[in-house]
């Protein structure tokens, strides 16, 4: 039998050790919600008239977005600020640059847009992938998203400040604003089920990068617009 004062130590040190198991599950569930994104995502795009490529590059909230022909030349840059909401747009041809002011938005979230929860799911590039489609009649237009919970958390900052500055960036049109998810191929097509565009994703890579490729290169003249 323990004395008093044993049986008090024992107890006490047992709730210690409950109390350091269940900091520990929390911790070890709560890691993989902090760990956010940082790399290079490589999209393609297709369409009946041509093919395309972006490039994305996130690094805390900066985002840069490279657009490219379908000769993989580049065309354009967006250097996406995602807490001030600054853009700033690119020409590497012509060395120049400036900044996207808030546009009249192009408003794909009509009132009759539908969006659909499926059970159905696929692996693209290692990720598992659920589905969600979002139709709407007055635009003929029907969209399936295959999306990923990976820690995008950028994305939907991303497309909302997009839209407002540069509305006919139409790659990620109808995308239903929910935090968290990305999509890895998006297929639109039309009611009677004519595909307009497909955009999917070709690589993912996550790596350290560097500060300066969020930065307007040296040599570039800015313009007002």
């Amino acid at each position: 039998m323990y004395s008093k004062a044993t049986y008090l130590l024992v107890m006490i040190g047992k709730k210690i050790i409950v109390g350091l198991l269940v900091i520990s599950s929390l911790a070890g569930y709560a890691l993989p919600n902090v760990d956010k994104f940082e790399g290079s995502i490589n999209l393609k795009r297709e369409t009946i008239y041509d093919t395309t490529f972006v490039t994305i590059r996130v690094k805390k909230n900066l985002v840069r977005l490279d657009e490219y022909d379908n000769h993989k030349n580049i065309v354009s840059t967006y250097i996406i600020n995602l807490d001030n909401e600054n853009v700033l747009a690119l020409s590497p041809s012509k060395k120049l640059f400036y900044e996207l002011k808030a546009n009249r938005l192009t408003d794909h979230n009509l009132e009759d847009t539908v969006v659909i929860k499926t059970q159905n799911k696929i692996v693209l590039e290692g990720v598992s992938c659920c589905q969600m489609r979002v139709k709407c009649k007055s635009q003929d237009t029907e969209v399936a998203f295959w999306v990923t919970e990976n820690n995008f958390d950028f994305f939907t900052t991303m497309n909302r400040i997009l839209k407002k500055v540069k509305p006919d960036i139409d790659f990620f049109n109808y995308f239903p604003n929910v935090q968290g998810i990305f999509p890895m191929l998006i297929v639109e097509r039309t009611l009677l089920r004519k595909e307009k565009q497909k955009v999917l994703v070709t690589a993912i890579q996550k790596s350290h990068l560097n500060e300066a490729l969020f930065k307007v290169p040296l040599g570039y003249q800015k313009i007002v617009q």
